[in-house]
């Protein structure tokens, strides 16, 4: 899955007083360090410590509130996928260090460029108790593909057939080479459901009467419509190696800040991920439990949507781009979560291209603050009738966004531009996103976004080739130098061709801004220990981690 959605938190800041601060300048002040703080200095964690005893039941809030469906063809959020991801399994995993591992297929094979074959593990259960076999598999794949309604079809989009080849093998013919296909199998795109149960419920799969069959270590066990999802243990679950100490879950659905933040200090929450932001600073200090922050592939940042108006303009970008406080409003408006990314991409989703993405992101990056006199000698160059059209921002009416939205206004007031900042409820900002006719002539959109899976070709096909759902201004500018890299069996020689098509972006600041890059936050009460810390939650059975303390 990739979310390119708007954080769905209500956080209780006062949006007056934080508008002072950034057109005040937000960069004075940092976060707090340390092991378990946040902030751009912090010691980022991929383990909380280990559990040690086990827990009969724990409470756990998904912060976007209460999902749609748990069908994990249909999960592609926060929630939806925070829950699935302890129940429904996928033929390889995404480590909470951001490699990617085999799981329920124990290997992969590429015996000419149009052909991949798995092996599907032996001795793993749905659980009913009936065993996985490759023909689920095979069914599953299929479904993906065919699915006119699910969401992860498009990373299919060059697969000709799936077929079952042995008892414990599938094999996915392409039409054409893809390199990405096989590691875009960690994401839900190589999500594993039980064919039996799919084919006995159909639609119904996913709602509360229903629910899901899958193999993964907790099993749905009851939906209460506006209160919670309840999971429990798999005893016969395959991987021994995770610890399963929590008997049984409950994730509750609590969105309002306070209230979040309320149930974490008094113990009535045990646990969540991405607590309220305004609560950051009271969590770290607090005797109730422990706030740990992780490395993730997120990224705030500003998408060009109107390729037409004064953003068609590449000095007209670029110098927007630099006269943004960014460290400011990572360190005042993200709590001192967010630091400065000298790319699109942020370097947990490096993969493949580490080395050489690091090297180039380290001769492009600055501390990000604000460069007024560099952005307006830039923008002397540019005709006096670009400079002339009003640039429009949108973003959703939560605190952070409203402060980020203000933030980015100043700056295009101090170096002479034209802006409209726009605030619209955040229950209809998926609309501007996705909606062309919403959208209209709209120039800038918010968005936090984050990747399928740890790989440099997954964000930059979702953000910046043509077809991509997170390319609203229909960029084509690295599409031949992607569908090239697409093809590249030599992983060094594809590495090559993701530096360049990143050097591309970052010289034409398009599609998409280089912002600011966030951890990821973990809160665990008292009670329990042991979750990921990094941003490990959409896809990676996290829950089984967790063990108690002996408190």
């Amino acid at each position: 899955m990739n979310a390119p959605r708007p954080r769905r938190r209500t956080v209780a800041l006062a949006v007056a007083a934080c508008t002072t601060l950034v057109l005040a300048g937000c960069s004075g002040g940092g976060g707090t360090t340390g092991a378990t703080g946040t902030g751009p200095a912090a010691a980022l964690t991929t383990f909380t410590p280990p559990g040690q005893g086990s827990v009969e039941k724990i409470t756990w809030n998904v912060f976007q509130g209460e999902p749609q469906t748990v069908d994990p063809f249909h999960a592609a959020d926060y929630t939806p996928n925070m829950i699935n991801s302890n129940m429904c399994e996928t033929l390889f995993v995404q480590s909470p260090d951001f490699t990617i591992k085999p799981n329920l297929a124990t290997s992969s094979s590429n015996p000419d460029p149009k052909t991949w074959v798995y092996r599907i593990r032996d001795g793993v259960t749905f659980w009913d108790g009936s065993p996985m076999t490759a023909d689920d598999v095979a069914w599953s794949m299929n479904h993906n593909l065919t699915d006119p309604t699910g969401f992860y079809g498009y990373l299919y989009r060059n697969v000709a057939s799936i077929t079952k080849t042995g008892p414990a093998e599938v094999t996915v013919k392409l039409k054409q080479p893809d390199y990405l296909f096989n590691d875009e199998l960690a994401s839900y795109a190589g999500v594993v459901v039980q064919k039996k149960f799919y084919e006995q419920h159909g639609k119904k799969v996913g709602t509360p009467d229903v629910g899901v069959m899958c193999t993964g270590p907790y099993k749905f066990a009851k939906w209460t419509r506006g209160q919670s999802i309840s999971a429990s243990r798999y005893d016969g679950y395959w991987n021994k190696a995770l610890p399963l100490k929590v008997k049984n879950i409950d994730f509750t659905f609590l969105t309002d800040g306070s209230a979040i933040t309320s149930g974490l200090l008094s113990g009535q929450i045990d646990g969540t991920y991405q607590p309220p932001t305004a609560a950051l600073a009271q969590l770290r200090t607090s005797p109730a439990g422990k706030l740990y922050s992780g490395p993730a592939p997120l990224a705030v940042t500003l998408v060009v949507a109107n390729p037409k108006g004064a953003m068609g303009n590449a000095d007209v970008r670029r110098a927007l781009q630099m006269a943004v406080d960014w460290k400011g409003i990572g360190s005042q408006v993200y709590a001192g979560s967010g630091t400065p990314a000298p790319l699109q991409a942020v370097p947990a989703a490096y993969g493949f291209a580490k080395k050489g993405l690091t090297t180039y992101a380290d001769s492009v990056k600055t501390d990000g603050t604000a460069r007024i006199e560099e952005a307006k000698k830039l923008l002397a160059g540019v005709p006096a009738d670009v400079k002339a059209k009003e640039i429009s921002l949108v973003v959703p009416q939560q605190a952070e966004t409203q402060q980020l939205g203000v933030g980015i206004k100043d700056a295009a007031d101090r170096i002479g531009l034209k802006f409209k900042l726009n605030v619209v409820p955040a229950t209809g900002y998926s609309n501007y996103l996705y909606d062309p006719a919403t959208r209209g002539g709209t120039d800038l959109l918010y968005t936090q976004f984050w990747p399928n899976i740890p790989n440099p070709l997954d964000w930059l096909g979702i953000t910046a080739v043509t077809g991509g759902s997170f390319n609203q201004s229909g960029y084509n500018g690295i599409d031949a130098l992607y569908a090239k890299a697409l093809a590249t069996k030599d992983e060094s020689a594809r590495a090559e061709l993701v530096v360049q098509m990143e050097r591309k972006l970052h010289d034409e600041m398009n599609p998409m801004f280089s912002g600011i890059q966030l951890t990821n936050d973990v809160w665990l009460g008292n009670r329990i220990t042991g979750a990921p810390a990094s941003f490990a939650f959409v896809y990676y059975p996290w829950a089984a981690h967790l063990g108690g303390t002996g408190k």
